[in-house]
């Protein structure tokens, strides 16, 4: 059993997994993190390792803190990969590398998918039948898309993403639900149905902090997957030890 953190940029995931079970899962913020990883350590007292991936920002002397804790394996763009990496630019985000592996670990030889994280962004990453990863797409989340209506224009309120009954907005309020909601449906919708075209038997992955609702909205075959970015980070954390 190992300690797994996501730090994103709007939160930060802990868990204690165990031959890829989540078996205790917490949210937290950047005051309470040391406070929660050795809330979990105390429960689990055999942890003695964690493996960290980090995208948003945290203060560098909680990571300290941490590692005084328990050896830390960090995912980077030094470590080894499960899948061949195409990707042209070095900046390939540490949280798209975990998802990813975490999709990798679910499919079968000679599979191939299609993995939509669905949080401030919205990445697509597509892996190949010969687990070539490609590369994909990345586009702004409904959080973004909220707020750069009322940030850019002079009277649209600021509103929560909820789910739409009708495509057609008959308020203001409704047309902007009915302009975020479904028109990042349709994006989602549209991108699958291209990714179909390479292959039909292509398997997609959702997850993120928006798929829930999201999903609703959504009329397409996909595997609902709240902890991929956990298993991913497990996953790879296994690879690396491995070698």
């Amino acid at each position: 059993m190992i300690l797994v953190i996501d730090i994103g940029n709007t939160s930060i995931k802990i868990a204690a997994v165990d031959n890829y079970k989540v078996i205790s899962h917490h949210r937290t913020i950047e005051i309470d993190f040391i406070k929660e990883c050795k809330s979990i350590i105390t429960r689990f007292p055999q942890i003695k390792n964690a493996a960290l991936c980090q995208v948003g920002r945290i203060n560098l002397d909680l990571i300290k803190q941490l590692e005084q804790l328990v050896s830390v394996f960090k995912i980077e763009n030094n470590i080894k990969l499960p899948f061949k990496n195409l990707y042209q630019s070095t900046t390939l985000g540490n949280d798209r590398i975990a998802l990813v592996a975490g999709a990798i670990s679910k499919i079968k030889k000679d599979e191939c998918c299609l993995i939509i994280d669905a949080g401030t962004c919205v990445t697509y990453d597509y892996v190949d039948t010969d687990l070539n990863y490609h590369g994909g797409a990345i586009s702004p989340g409904l959080r973004l898309r909220y707020e750069s209506l009322h940030n850019f224009t002079a009277n649209l309120p600021l509103l929560t993403a909820q789910t739409i009954e009708n495509f057609i907005g008959n308020s203001t309020a409704d047309s902007i639900h009915s302009g975020v909601i479904n028109g990042l449906t349709q994006e989602i919708k549209g991108c699958i149905k291209q990714y179909r075209k390479k292959n039909k038997n292509i398997k997609v992955f959702m997850t993120g902090g928006d798929t829930q609702l999201l999903s609703t909205q959504l009329k397409s075959r996909f595997f609902a997957t709240p902890f991929l970015m956990l298993d991913g980070i497990y996953y790879l954390y296994q690879f690396n030890k491995d070698l």
